[in-house]
């Protein structure tokens, strides 16, 4: 009892320990979706023999800091995605089954949620609609996030058409290759498939 009496409310030795707990708790909870997360989108890119498409995604968390006017809570949930880590899992899982994984760069990427799918013409955002976007030619509106997927894929289509045949691998076989911490990176057309060929003498 005089341990337990000790102790004051919002003391630092109770305080440590309780956020550690939820805090470990919280990214066991995030690990988990991310895994379930990104087998969903493997399996259907296998159902559909479809590529994986990707963009660069450094900086993102420049989006949900203090002075953008979003609260607290919302900018702390936000941040509390491991964004490389779902990239990292998609890419070693779509290897895993021999997909190809398409990576695009800034410049590829740059207005993507912005350009209208249909016509090419830049939508036009209005507050009241909050991420809905419509475009003027077509009469149309669309979600943000809609219209930047779908930009996105038709721009990787077009990097992997431009892009050298890629490395072929057993799926079997490259699935040891993409365990975490193994040094051989995963294939990408246009990008490491050129690094990984070899000239051979005649």
């Amino acid at each position: 009892m005089h341990i337990v009496a000790s102790f004051k409310r919002d003391d630092a030795r109770i305080r440590g320990p309780i956020a550690s707990k939820y805090g470990l708790r919280r990214t066991a909870r995030i690990g988990h979706l991310l895994h379930t997360a990104t087998k969903i989108v493997v399996g259907l890119a296998v159902q559909w023999r479809e590529a994986i498409v990707s963009e660069d995604i450094r900086g993102i968390r420049c989006l949900y800091r203090k002075g953008n006017g979003q609260g607290r809570k919302y900018r702390g949930r936000m941040n509390g995605w491991s964004f490389s880590e779902a990239q990292r899992q998609l890419e070693y899982k779509a290897r895993w089954v021999g997909l190809p994984v398409v990576r695009l760069s800034r410049r590829e990427t740059r207005g993507s949620s912005m350009t209208c799918p249909r016509c090419g013409e830049r939508l036009q955002s209005d507050k009241r609609l909050e991420r809905m976007l419509w475009c003027g030619k077509c009469r149309i509106v669309m979600d943000r996030d809609m219209v930047a997927a779908v930009n996105l894929a038709r721009r990787g289509r077009v990097r992997f058409a431009r892009s050298p045949p890629p490395i072929l691998l057993e799926a079997q076989g490259g699935a040891v290759e993409a365990v975490m911490g193994n040094p051989t990176p995963t294939v990408i057309p246009g990008v490491d498939a050129p690094k990984l060929t070899h000239s051979t003498e005649s």
